[in-house]
């Protein structure tokens, strides 16, 4: 008998015991709620060594660590690139937009643009952003010595512009330089093709031009030297739509970003290699590959300002601009994000 009761009890503490736990479990996830998703945000680039950041990212899962679940547009034109924060196909350009063609798209849609970052090339320091390249053994050694040559740039706004105003600083009319848009994918088998004498390019072409030891560069940082120094030929964008319906999301990507940057410009040489995995520039031309300047939107300082105003003064005054642009309006910090 008492042999009886015992097993029932028993049996009666497991039973209890069994729902008791199965109890918390559903009262601990009551408790702790149903698992945040990640938020989706969309980033387009273009691959060229201005995107280094965002290939980092990509390679690192930096912004899924921090929640952010990346949908990554890849584009292959850099007014293509600005389109698409216009049409809201993208919403954050994580540095490798074209700064001139982004605010020719501001101008002409006030409100739709901030830029939260920069990166170019400084004069008579190792950051270069912009190369004259010509075929080994020609007679061009400087950008005086255009004339009457043709010289390859990138199509748009922006390189036209630049190109015009270098020129005309090196006392070199328009009239005796034939300009040839090209894409930056085909300046140098033009070059090489003898269909231009000279392009004006960025790296990863230069680098692999160089590389393969039938082209030069005469001059290097040609937008530092002579447009304005620093020379910003890129930078990070976010759509204005963006930053306003999502400002904590806009503050996580400024702060990953700022980390990478700086762990870049610390140690450049370490993170080059991503791109041949990301840009496709071959591993024998990464030698060739010199260091970029990045500066996020904590480092901007009045001296990358007043460049930047400079250009954008310039494109104003050439007709590239609609209207005046103050970049120190089409900037946004940090702490700018309420």
């Amino acid at each position: 008998m008492h042999a009886k009761t015992g097993a029932r009890l028993s049996v009666a503490r497991r039973i209890m015991s069994t729902a008791m736990l199965a109890l918390a479990a559903v009262m601990g996830g009551a408790l702790a709620g149903p698992a945040q998703a990640a938020e989706k945000v969309t980033f387009a680039w273009v691959p060229a060594i201005d995107a280094l950041p965002w290939m980092v990212a990509l390679e690192e899962k930096s912004f899924e660590k921090v929640g952010i679940e990346v949908v990554d547009q890849r584009l292959n034109s850099p007014a293509g690139l600005v389109d698409a924060f216009l049409a809201d196909r993208a919403e954050v350009g994580p540095y490798g937009t074209a700064p001139g063609i982004a605010m020719v798209a501001e101008s002409q849609h006030p409100g739709s643009l901030k830029i939260f970052g920069l990166s170019g090339g400084d004069a008579d320091t190792p950051y270069v952003n912009s190369t004259l390249l010509v075929r080994k053994g020609s007679t061009i050694h400087s950008l005086a010595d255009l004339k009457g040559k043709k010289l390859g740039h990138n199509p748009g706004g922006q390189w036209r512009t630049n190109v015009r105003y270098i020129l005309r600083a090196m006392n070199v009319k328009e009239s005796d330089v034939t300009l040839v848009e090209l894409p930056f994918p085909l300046q140098v088998p033009a070059l090489l093709a003898g269909t231009v004498d000279a392009t004006i390019t960025i790296d990863p072409f230069a680098a692999t031009a160089i590389a393969t030891g039938d082209v030069e560069a005469p001059v290097i940082n040609v937008g530092a030297k002579y447009v304005a120094n620093p020379w910003f030929g890129g930078c990070a964008v976010m759509t204005t739509k963006f930053i306003k319906e999502r400002p904590e999301t806009a503050r996580k990507i400024m702060l990953v970003l700022r980390d990478i940057t700086k762990r870049i410009e610390s140690d450049f040489d370490r993170y080059k290699p991503l791109l041949t995995k990301y840009a496709g520039i071959p591993a024998s031309a990464l030698p060739y590959v010199r260091p970029i300047m990045f500066r996020n939107e904590e480092q901007i300082n009045d001296r990358d300002i007043a460049a930047m105003q400079k250009v954008f003064d310039i494109y104003y005054k050439e007709g590239a601009l609609g209207t005046q642009i103050d970049f120190r309006t089409k900037l946004v910090r940090l702490n700018d994000l309420k």
